[in-house]
């Protein structure tokens, strides 16, 4: 049977995650991934994946460092005893990495069961990280005091070798007649003069080497023998102290290897689940839900090793009622882009990965089985059709209902009669297996078949007739024709040779076309009377959706006007007291009698009255044209109920008052006064309280987004959610170097109930 990592080039995906990978542990998962053996394993991958994609939309990126693989280390250490600086300088890094992770987590809200499980495994190791830090510096060398015995060994070397730079430069000053070159070298790791070879026998020392030509001599003059000799003496101590110390971090860290080998795989783990998602977020991918039927629906679907700027997205649905899809159109048309498409998401699923599709469902397959290519083998000495029909009989021995198969291009390669015939027998038998099936046909008694079984379902790919070239549109119901011989014709064929073709098709070929080109047309009429029909609801919902916005607009609106109405009378309460008052103090200064007196406080009371409520005994309806004194407004009536009215004022603003409060009046028409039919005509119903700007050019989104922003701000928005989609981040980065020009507004990235780090949430101050 054909390998499905081979047929689906699966390798191209796990390769393109792995390049995101910071260790190798996770790399190695990835590069390793293959589909889960049980439908838990799917459900727990499916679960991790939420949780990373929620914390990775919310929240910075993980802090992970490269890490390598500990236990390669251990190994080398343990046959060699010891660690080299650099393999302890890694161990250290993991060590950082955990440390970091931990802190990461605690500083994080949200629940994340799954992630902070795996966390809570993480062995602290922060004792074995400062020894190594203490003896081991950043640039891979053993620090001075890592133990007082290197220390001293070090203070003696510097001393020495500066007492001998002093020593060489006098030397070189007193033999500078005798030497052949000006500078000091060094043989051996000795201090040397370059001497004339005619002067050597002038200067006393130890001859380490003579040049090519023998003009010269290199001579350790005696003076600084011993010198060399006691920095020498010292270098070995300093090695084997080294050494000692190495063996100590060996074995420090070989007595936790077990925590150090833990923390190293929980690295690998969460690099693995960090990288899966970070590749989705890249590329646009997204979850889907696991079915417990057996069924696939994918919306949006594309092939992920097809560049995203030519490839075209299907929707796809099997389930169990439609089991078996057969799938027809003309060659090249993308039939066997669609059978790939459908295996790879299915395999990408099942191995636990985020998927390119805009949502969808899928149940869990035990097996995946494909017959998808030129299956010619030279080897064993068999046609395309006989290596066709030994992948097919293996697939038939061993399928089962949990099963899902795909067969490209069933029975061709040998007599039509024959392999339409074989075709169908297949079929059949799948169909009888209670698996699922996507295969591909020319055959139009398989088509036929499709129209009167109640478990097998025709689809097609969509032909450009007036270019006679493929769209790549999949479309479920609808059978496909071949257009063999109108593309032979566009291709150059003879006319004569093509009209001779259509005259040898068989009665029988010709009107099971008609048929399936009849029965083509009705079943498109009908799709476009389904998408009409979609979009009257859609236009529908949408009004219905603009009307309570409007709603919700006018009570705002309406809350506005009464809390101004309250703050006008408590401003004319306290001008009515200053007065009282002023009257007050009058009748205080003047000789003033009794019963003035009263006659006052009445005015006062009967003011306060006025104030507070306004009484009228005229019949007020719907319809007329009232004003409120009180408020100094003016509107018409459109509904009462009980002893309260619904006014729209002239100014288009919504309230309700009591029908005691309101005066008949006769209507002025100016400017501000309008029929109050035309009111909801007035506000822009359109303004949605969210923008979507996916798949629009950088310049064209910023305008939408500057008028969006403005248009908000006239209706006093509270909340809006601009939708910018991930893509490759330019719209999301031109959507917040735009707001952060805005002082009235903050805004945030969406959580993962409103489109997580694909959307932005504006808050008007």
């Amino acid at each position: 049977m054909q390998n499905i990592y081979e047929t689906f080039e699966f390798n191209k995906v796990r390769e393109a995650i792995a390049e995101l990978c910071k260790s190798e542990i996770g790399k190695a998962k990835i590069l390793s991934l293959e589909k889960l053996d049980d439908k838990e394993s799917v459900l727990l991958a499916l679960n991790e994946n939420k949780e990373m994609l929620s914390l990775l939309t919310r929240f910075p990126l993980l802090p992970l460092s490269n890490s390598v693989n500990i236990l390669s280390l251990i190994d080398l250490a343990k046959k060699s005893g010891l660690f080299s600086i650099r393999d302890i300088s890694l161990i250290k890094e993991d060590i950082s990495s955990s440390l970091k992770l931990i802190a990461y987590f605690n500083k994080v809200e949200g629940e994340y069961p799954l992630l902070r499980n795996k966390i809570s495994h993480f062995v602290d190791l922060s004792q074995m990280e400062k020894e190594i830090k203490k003896a081991i510096t950043p640039n891979l060398t053993i620090d001075d005091k890592a133990t007082p015995t290197l220390k001293a060994i070090r203070d003696k070397l510097r001393n020495l070798e500066e007492n001998l730079n002093s020593k060489v430069i006098s030397i070189a000053s007193k033999y500078s007649a005798n030497m052949s070159d000006s500078n000091v070298t060094i043989r051996d790791g000795h201090f040397v003069l370059p001497i004339k070879t005619s002067d050597k026998n002038k200067v006393l020392g130890i001859i380490y080497d003579v040049s090519s030509s023998g003009n010269t001599t290199f001579i350790e003059p005696l003076e600084i023998v011993q010198l060399n000799n006691d920095i020498a003496t010292l270098k070995v101590e300093e090695n084997a102290e080294i050494r000692k110390i190495l063996k100590q971090l060996t074995n420090m860290v070989l007595l936790q290897e077990d925590e150090v080998r833990n923390n190293n795989l929980i690295i690998g783990e969460l690099d693995f689940l960090a990288s899966k998602t970070l590749f989705a977020l890249k590329n646009d991918m997204h979850l889907l839900e696991l079915s417990d039927k057996q069924e696939i629906h994918l919306y949006n679907a594309r092939h992920p090793n097809i560049d995203p700027k030519v490839v075209v997205s299907n929707d796809f649905h099997f389930d169990e009622n439609k089991r078996i899809v057969v799938i027809s159109g003309p060659n090249a048309g993308g039939k066997t882009v669609s059978l790939k498409t459908v295996g790879i998401i299915a395999l990408m699923f099942l191995s636990g990965l985020y998927v390119p599709v805009s949502e969808g469902k899928m149940g869990y397959f035990n097996n995946i089985y494909v017959d998808i290519g030129d299956n010619q083998s030279l080897s064993d000495n068999l046609s395309t059709f006989s290596a066709h029909m030994k992948q097919v009989a293996e697939i038939l021995d061993v399928v089962k209902g949990k099963d899902l198969v795909l067969f490209d291009e069933l029975g061709t390669g040998t007599d039509p009669k024959e392999g339409e015939a074989l075709a169908l027998a297949c079929i059949q038998y799948l169909e009888n297996k209670h698996c699922i099936g996507l295969i591909s046909s020319h055959f139009d008694k398989v088509k036929q078949y499709a129209l009167s079984s109640e478990t097998v379902e025709n689809s097609s790919l969509l032909f450009d007739e007036d270019k006679l070239s493929p769209t790549y549109i999949y479309k479920y119901s609808i059978p496909g024709k071949s257009y063999g011989l109108d593309v032979a014709s566009r291709y150059g064929v003879k006319k004569e040779v093509v009209d001779n073709a259509r005259n040898l098709l068989s009665k029988d070929d010709t009107s099971i076309s008609d048929l399936i080109n009849k029965l083509s047309i009705l079943s498109l009429e009908n799709e476009n009377m389904k998408k009409e029909n979609e979009l009257k609801k859609a236009e529908l919902e949408k009004k219905e959706k603009e009307i309570l916005n409007d709603q919700e607009l006018i009570k705002n609106q309406r809350a506005h006007l009464l809390e101004s109405v309250k703050e006008e009378k408590e401003k004319l309460l306290k001008e009515l007291e200053k007065e009282i008052s002023e009257i007050k103090k009058e009748i205080t200064n003047k000789d003033i009698k009794l019963h003035e007196l009263n006659q006052a406080n009445d005015k006062v009371n009967k003011l306060r009255d006025e104030v507070e409520e306004e009484h009228f005994n005229e019949e007020i309806a719907i319809s007329n044209y009232v004003s409120v004194p009180s408020i100094n407004m003016n509107g018409t009536v459109t509904r009462i109920k009980g002893n309260k009215a619904y006014i729209v004022s002239d100014e288009g603003m919504g309230f309700e008052v009591e029908l005691s409060r309101l005066h008949k009046e006769i209507r002025r028409e100016n400017k501000k006064s309008r029929n109050i039919a035309h009111y909801v005509e007035q506000i822009d119903t359109s303004l949605k309280l969210e923008l979507n700007i996916i798949g629009l050019h950088r310049d064209e989104a910023l305008e939408q987004l500057i008028k969006y922003i403005d248009k908000c701000r006239v209706r006093s928005f509270k909340t809006v959610r601009i939708i910018h989609g991930f893509g490759n981040g330019i719209l999301r980065k031109m959507t917040h170097e735009y707001l952060d020009k805005q002082k009235d507004l903050t805004y945030r990235l969406g959580d993962i109930n409103e489109g997580g780090g694909g959307a932005t949430v504006v808050n008007f101050k």
